[in-house]
């Protein structure tokens, strides 16, 4: 049996930090998304990939090429334009001539689970989807069961048309015959693979496995720190033997550092912390959940919470990233009370002195000059001013935060 990944998305979401890569390939833990599925499923005993790519594709395929080192068979498809996860599967039709294994590119699962979905299809030769409890299913497609047979899927629910907490955990198998059923779905204008196994299980049976372990969707920009939480929790701490870490610094657990970073004296890497390639943490510099891409530099003094600094950033000395609880709007959706410093795009230059409220996007490239306060979305080409406090600038289209308002004492 092949599988099937599709990872050809935009990934619009994660902005600004796909605006260069795709979103598979954003880091959790010690290397890419895209390689924890490319692990799981070959410790499942499925060697023989093909992964559905997009966006910024020549990154995944240079880093994968034919996955002789990962001990598989990789071949690519590509899905020219996002018309959705159904179009995507479409795309591999003409390498598929059994069933296959399909997994969405976004997704942390067990290989037990890719293992169960294998062998209940080759039991069955029919329809398989793994299913999983949530305790907001109005973010996922959520289904409807009777017995272990799916009834009704529906993407993104109301609240009031919620009937249970079971959602797609976005694993399946098919047989051929699915491709003619994405054919066959209505349509305007995106092929949802949801939208088709609403229709498919009406006329075939689809069935549910239901799965409790490892499983986390990578949908939202802070939810790259809840994945990397989860993985780093799996895994003992690591520092590359070429980093260079001062006897006088304070490396925590879990953290990871790449090759080539330094971590000056006096800093402090508290938990779950990613430190990237060729990184540099200055003297004195604290660090809490965060995650720091190749490149970039830290300034001396400087404290960062909750946060995700791109490739090639700078963050001055003395600044602040805070933490804690921001609103933070992600397209047309107003996410309320959500634990996140915020993310620093690639190439950002933010100056020393500067206090970076919760939830604050700044895409790349972008400036933020000495002792100023940006809050909200930071565009790319903009520039927070110099000695102006508390500036509120345009947010882009995709991203904006705010941060809820402080209670009064009574």
């Amino acid at each position: 049996m092949k599988a099937v990944i599709l990872a050809a998305g935009p990934g619009t979401r994660f902005r600004p930090l796909t605006a260069t890569r795709p979103k598979a390939m954003l880091p959790v833990g010690q290397q890419p998304l895209l390689a924890h599925i490319v692990e799981a499923l070959q410790a499942a005993g499925i060697d023989e990939l093909v992964m559905v790519v997009g966006h910024n594709r020549e990154r995944i395929q240079t880093h994968f090429q034919n996955g002789t080192a990962w001990n598989v068979a990789i071949e690519y498809v590509t899905q020219t334009r996002p018309r959705g996860t159904g179009d995507a599967l479409l795309q591999a039709e003409h390498t598929i001539s059994e069933g296959c294994l399909v997994i969405n590119g976004d997704r942390l699962v067990d290989p037990t689970l890719l293992e169960q979905i294998h062998m209940a299809y080759t039991n069955t030769g029919e329809a398989q989807l793994a299913i999983t409890e949530v305790e907001d299913p109005t973010q996922y497609g959520a289904v409807t069961t009777t017995d272990d047979r799916l009834t009704g899927i529906t993407e993104k629910p109301e609240p009031h048309e919620v009937d249970s907490h079971l959602v797609n955990a976005g694993v399946y198998a098919f047989g051929p015959e699915i491709f003619a059923a994405i054919r066959q779905t209505d349509t305007h204008g995106e092929r949802k693979l949801t939208d088709t196994l609403a229709e498919y299980c009406t006329t075939h049976p689809v069935h549910t496995i239901r799965y409790d372990g490892l499983w986390v969707e990578l949908s939202r920009p802070w939810d790259l720190l809840s994945a990397t939480s989860e993985v780093l929790a799996q895994q003992s701490a690591e520092t590359a033997d070429s980093a260079t870490v001062s006897p006088a610094a304070t490396v925590g657990s879990p953290v990871v550092i790449g090759d080539h970073a330094r971590v000056h004296p006096g800093a402090r890497l508290v938990r779950d912390v990613v430190i990237g390639d060729n990184v540099t943490i200055g003297a004195n510099a604290v660090l809490t959940n965060t995650i720091v891409l190749a490149d970039a530099v830290i300034e001396p003094g400087a404290v960062l919470t909750d946060c995700i600094v791109g490739a090639g950033a700078t963050i001055g000395p003395l600044t602040v990233a805070e933490g804690g609880a921001a609103d933070v709007r992600v397209d047309d959706t107003l996410h309320p009370n959500v634990t996140f410093g915020g993310v620093i795009g690639d190439n950002a230059r933010i100056g020393g002195h500067v206090t970076l409220t919760p939830g604050t996007i700044a895409c790349n490239p972008v400036g933020a000059a000495a002792g100023t306060t940006p809050r909200g979305a930071l565009a790319a080409g903009s520039h927070a001013p110099a000695g102006r406090r508390k500036t509120r600038h345009s947010p882009p289209p995709h991203v904006t935060s705010t941060r809820p308002p402080t209670p009064r004492s009574q």
